[in-house]
């Protein structure tokens, strides 16, 4: 696998595995709606399938754990439809539990290295799921002003957490070659290492992004909105940080 294709789909990968463990993680079952965890739950396997629709004819293995991984949040989500919020709960913590396990065969794609791939994948699994998560828990408020700022002050600290493991994966990627292919999509990708400064300086502005979510989500009130806000740039920033960190995962 190589290519945008193979880019595309470690980047669905992360944001649904990350997603799914910060969801369960993050303290929100039991206390908000659950049309939040409808929202999030549809988002996020939306995310597996795609990477199952990528992914899954390259290895059985990588096809049959992101099926179960999709399956479960499809299930997770049908519990909450019909009201067995308990039920889903459980549900969702499994599901969370196969999409780590969906790491290590994926990381098998890449024929070597698998040991970094698999610490590049986990890395970039919890910097894009807490940017989703925390902007879409951001939107939330909205529905439920009374919540707690507590909540988002934790999705805050998984930001930053975020963060920091973003740049330990960018660190790790500049040990991959640029793939041989580079130069057909843009000299500059073929270029030295382009792909991984411009991968650092995108997660340096999300460092910046933290530090404002942080003081913000503290403060509650109507800074939530503002550290809503703040989180779309987060996601942008994210987003364009791992496509170009995991653009040399596959050679």
């Amino acid at each position: 696998m190589s290519g945008p294709a193979g880019v595309m789909s470690v980047i669905l990968l992360e944001s649904a595995v990350g997603g799914a463990v910060v969801l369960a993680a993050g303290g929100v079952w039991g206390v908000v709606r659950r049309g939040f965890f409808l929202v999030t739950g549809v988002t996020l396997a939306l995310c597996a399938a795609g990477a199952w629709a990528i992914a899954g004819g390259e290895s059985t293995a990588v096809a049959a754990t992101l099926a179960v991984f999709t399956g479960l949040l499809v299930v997770t989500m049908v519990l909450l439809l019909v009201g067995a919020e308990t039920a889903s709960r459980w549900v969702g913590i499994l599901a969370a539990v196969a999409g780590l396990a969906t790491l290590p065969p994926f990381a098998g794609l890449r024929g070597d290295s698998v040991a970094q791939g698999l610490a590049e994948l986990a890395l970039g699994s919890v910097f894009l799921g807490s940017a989703l998560y925390g902007l879409l828990l951001g939107h939330w408020y909205l529905v439920e002003r009374r919540l707690s700022n507590s909540y988002m002050v934790t999705g805050a600290r998984w930001y930053v957490a975020g963060v920091v493991a973003a740049l330990v994966a960018a660190g790790l990627s500049a040990l991959n070659p640029v793939p041989e292919t580079a130069g057909a999509f843009s000299p500059f990708l073929s270029t030295g290492s382009f792909t991984i400064m411009l991968a650092v300086g995108l997660v340096l502005i999300c460092a910046l992004i933290a530090g404002f979510v942080v003081k913000l989500a503290g403060e509650g009130g109507r800074s939530i909105q503002a550290a809503t806000g703040y989180f779309y740039l987060a996601v942008i920033m994210a987003f364009s940080a791992e496509l170009a960190s995991k653009y040399r995962f596959f050679t």
